[in-house]
């Protein structure tokens, strides 16, 4: 009986929140520590290369990216060749021959009329792009 005279209400309350605590570990412990089981359906790589828009595909993917060019211009400079182009809608920029692009792709020659990229072992030409007509502007001195 003496034993139970020295409980206090902190030592009940301390001892309710050991309890609480051993309890939580013991629920939660097997819950965590087993392996959960993957209920998504397996994807074919056909698919998975279907996808290949989505940034996060393409970092982990072995494939060149998927690249738009566009030729603005190609100039003669001390360096040699260089072709201004503009990648995937982006603002224009310099390269020169044997640069790389992106990941996978590079630029394999700069010709008089464009540029020859090359994405993995596909070579793909694509021509600079030609301004339109200028329209007919009226004379502004008097015959």
């Amino acid at each position: 009986m003496a034993f139970i005279d020295r409980l206090s209400a902190a030592h009940g309350v301390q001892a309710l929140a050991l309890l609480a605590t051993l309890a939580g570990v013991a629920t939660w412990t097997p819950l965590l520590l087993t392996s959960a089981q993957s209920h998504t359906p397996p994807i074919a790589p056909q698919a998975l290369a279907a996808r290949s828009d989505s940034p996060a595909l393409q970092w982990f993917a072995d494939v060149p990216a998927a690249l738009q060019v566009k030729v603005s211009g190609v100039l003669a400079g001390a360096q040699g060749a260089v072709a201004i182009l503009s990648l995937n809608e982006g603002p224009p920029r310099s390269f020169l021959a044997g640069e790389r692009l992106s990941p996978g792709v590079r630029l394999a020659a700069i010709e008089g009329d464009g540029v020859v990229i090359e994405r993995g072992t596909e070579k793909v030409r694509v021509n600079l792009d030609k301004l339109p007509e200028a329209p007919a502007l009226p004379r502004l001195t008097r015959p």
